[in-house]
């Protein structure tokens, strides 16, 4: 190898050194972009003077090799070191500069000239270095610093290129050994610069960190664990101390039951060995004057000064807590008299009568005072309120630890006595308050109270019945002149019985097919034409009489003998349509109300498809209904029953729509093909405000492609507001109540006769 082959390896070997230099300036810093750039710009032009002496050295027919290396080095360290001088200006290369520089090297290393292909690319090299040192110059050296120097440099680099242009080969050596040390000059400038912009960026990162910390009203607390290395003016204003001599301090220096104690040391050594990425606890300190704190934690891991510790976020939650616990107590407490309210009551009645059993009992007496707002009216509200609050004192005290007094709202009391000990000791006592006079600033006041009186279980078997129990008895006592006390009636017990009588009746009912269908007729809200049934279930109960639905329908669903009784009038309502078909040859769609027991019934898509199948009725002649309440319940469950139903063939009503939450979701997520609208939201109507919300549910059914049907139509008002509103069927006593099988055949036969009738006089017109 020639002396020249050396100076070749030796500029690629110190253009890689410098580069990756750079690029270790880099990784350290990311940050420093520029130094990345020119750090690739460098070890790219490395690719240049090896590709040169491959040129040499190989034979001809090896040419695209040096030439693919010279366009791999020239091009990106074009580019690179063109972005790099930018950044480090604060600007970014252009796209469009970027593409013009590369074009015009790709161009100048592969056009010849005269047999010397070093002509173009020193000039173009030249060129763009003057640009950019001059760039560089009037950007860089008005801000001083050691980056003033880029732009000389990169106008020396370029004006290197002269020997190349003037000498041609000849000028090789002297232009390497040049460009070696220019380069190395320039990656010196760009690294130094790199690190002293890596200086000034931990220093603004130090004083955003300072202004963070020093202002913040959390404390913020830097520890390795045994010192405190850092703590804010937070820190020292929530405990009241200076915190340690100089830059540390010993955990000894904070007072007892801070973050300095067992708590904290645990959780930094779980954060320090990693099992644990944050912690977080809470606790109640004593600072200095004595003050009780409630302090939130929040600590990780942090290196401090290249060492490992813990840095802890202190929040004082003292009055964010008071001022929950004061809004939980203004919620669950009467506010006159400090005593808990009506929601307090029944979950502590809850929790009695669900931990009570056969041997236990749970006392409730319901005080009401007699003809308190006659005081109120004749005193003053001022004297009523004083008069409470001295009857409370006077009841407390009477009672003792005997029972709880809760305030029920305005003159009437609950007393629990969970012990269930005995009423007339507990009655005595209360007696012997109203018989007191209750002084107060005004003077001296007698009362008279009432009082019910139910004990848990034998008058009632819950919560909820059990304060029946004890109203009814309190306002039983109101019969009575002056202080008295009743206890809870037997008739409670009597109704469960009557309720356990009526299950047993609907069990025989079912089997004897007492349960019979009534169809109202659903009519066009535009021709008034009958356009479908619901079915409606009916109870005539033997020696009793006509059951309300409501009734025993809850019974049933209570005691799981919907599943049964829903088949039953499910196959009831089938046959029905069947023997309307066979008669008349057409049927119109009948509506079966599904209970939510049997829409969860995994089987129940099976069991109309067999219903279907054996009647031999079509899909399109039934209609489901369900509840809007189910469906929220167990959306889940029933979007996929209905979905079920949907492959039937098996239209879905969303029935009663706007008496539950009234999800428009719910709507768009079930395959639902008609929403009737509640008789509550159509009663109303033609109020304005009422119009308002059925015609918003009319144009989202719209949007949703559904049909609207509104029941309880009683009036013509209603009928023609809710038509123009969008409704599309009617349902209601306006039209007909529900009628019986013989009548609801009557309008069956009707739609047949008016329907040939059209048929006739459009066969005519035609």
């Amino acid at each position: 190898m020639t002396p020249i082959h050396y100076l070749y390896l030796i500029n690629a070997g110190v253009f890689c050194i410098v580069g990756a230099g750079l690029l270790l300036v880099w990784q350290r810093h990311r940050s420093q972009t520029f130094a990345r750039d020119m750090g690739l710009a460098t070890i790219s032009s490395a690719l240049l003077p090896i590709g040169y002496l491959l040129h040499l050295s190989l034979s001809p027919r090896w040419v695209p090799i040096p030439t693919l290396l010279a366009l791999l080095g020239a091009i990106p360290s074009l580019l690179f070191l063109s972005s790099g001088v930018l950044r480090l200006a604060g600007r970014r290369l252009s796209p469009l500069a970027a593409v013009s520089i590369a074009v015009s090297a790709s161009l100048a290393l592969a056009l010849p000239a005269a047999g010397n292909k070093l002509f173009y690319w020193p000039i173009l090299y030249l060129l763009v270095l003057c640009c950019m040192g001059t760039l560089a110059l009037r950007w860089l050296w008005p801000k001083g610093g050691v980056e003033r120097w880029v732009g000389p440099l990169l106008i020396l680099l370029g004006l290197n290129q002269l020997f190349l242009i003037v000498y041609a080969e000849q000028g090789l050596a002297v232009n390497i050994f040049w460009a070696t040390l220019i380069r190395s000059a320039i990656g010196a400038v760009f690294a130094l610069a790199a690190l002293e912009g890596a200086i000034r960026e931990s220093a603004r990162l130090a004083v955003r960190f300072q202004q963070m910390t020093e202002h913040t009203v959390q404390g913020v607390v830097v520890t390795d664990g045994a010192r405190i290395l850092y703590a804010n003016p937070a820190v020292r204003n929530l405990y009241g101390v200076p915190l340690g001599q100089g830059a540390y301090a010993a955990f000894g220096d904070m007072p007892t039951g801070s973050f300095c104690d067992q708590t904290m040391q645990r959780q930094h050594r779980l954060l320090q060995s990693g099992v644990s990425t944050i912690a977080n606890w809470e606790n109640r300190c004593a600072v200095a004057g004595g003050r009780q704190l409630e302090l939130r934690f929040e600590a990780w891991r942090v290196d401090w000064d290249g060492l490992p510790a813990t840095q802890i976020l202190i929040t004082d939650d003292t009055e964010r807590n008071a001022s929950a616990r004061a809004l939980l107590h203004q919620a669950s407490h009467d506010e006159l008299t400090g005593l808990p309210n009506r929601s307090v009551l029944m979950r502590q009645l809850r929790q009695y009568c669900y931990l009570a059993d056969g041997s236990m009992h749970c006392t409730l007496v319901v005080l009401n005072i007699d003809r308190f707002k006659l005081f109120n009216q004749s005193q003053g509200d001022l004297a009523g309120d004083q008069v409470l609050q001295a009857f409370v004192a006077a009841l407390q005290q009477a009672l003792g630890e005997r029972g709880e007094l809760m305030r029920l709202g305005g003159d009437e009391f609950a007393i629990i006595d969970p012990s269930g000990g005995a009423v007339r000791e507990i009655a005595d006592r209360l007696r012997s308050v109203c018989v007191q006079a209750l002084k107060v600033p005004e003077g001296e006041y007698f009362i008279d109270a009432s009082m019910g009186v139910a004990v848990f279980p034998d008058h009632a078997d819950s919560a909820d019945a059990l304060l029946r129990a004890a109203n009814a008895a309190m306002y039983q006592a109101k019969r009575t002149p002056g202080t008295s006390l009743a206890m809870a009636e037997q008739r409670f017990v009597q109704m469960s019985r009557d309720s356990l009588a009526t299950e047993q009746a609907l069990r025989k009912g079912i089997r004897n097919h007492e349960i019979y269908l009534d169809y109202q007729p659903k009519v066009d809200a535009v021709t008034g034409q009958l356009r479908g049934f619901e079915a409606l279930a009916r109870w005539r109960r033997p020696e009793v009489g006509q059951v309300s639905p409501v009734e025993f329908i809850a019974i049933a669903e209570r005691t799981g003998l919907i599943v049964e009784l829903g088949a039953a009038l499910l196959e009831q309502a089938c046959r029905q349509i069947a023997q309307w078909r066979a008669t008349l040859g057409t049927c119109v769609p009948v509506a079966v109300n599904v209970s939510p027991v049997q829409l969860l019934n995994p089987g129940f898509p099976q069991l109309v498809q067999q219903v279907l199948a054996s009647t031999g009725i079509p899909a399109e002649c039934l209609t489901l209904e369900i509840t809007e309440s189910a469906a929220i319940d167990n959306l889940e469950d029933t979007t996929r029953q209905l979905a079920m139903l949907e492959e039937l063939g098996i239209k879905v009503a969303m029935d009663d729509f706007g008496t539950g939450f009234s999800s428009l979701s719910m709507l768009r997520q079930l395959p639902l093909s008609i929403v009737k609208i509640d008789r509550g939201l159509i009663e109303p109507l033609p109020a304005p405000d009422a119009v308002a919300v059925v015609r918003a549910i009319c144009q989202l059914a719209a949007a949703l492609d559904l049909e609207v049907v509104a029941e309880g139509i009683e009036t013509l008002e209603q009928a023609i507001t809710a038509r123009d509103a969008g409704c599309h069927v009617f349902q209601g006593y306006f039209y007909a109540k529900p009628l019986g099988v013989a009548e609801a055949g009557v309008w069956m036969q009707r739609l047949v006769a008016e329907t040939a009738t059209e048929d006739t006089e459009s066969a005519e017109l035609n």
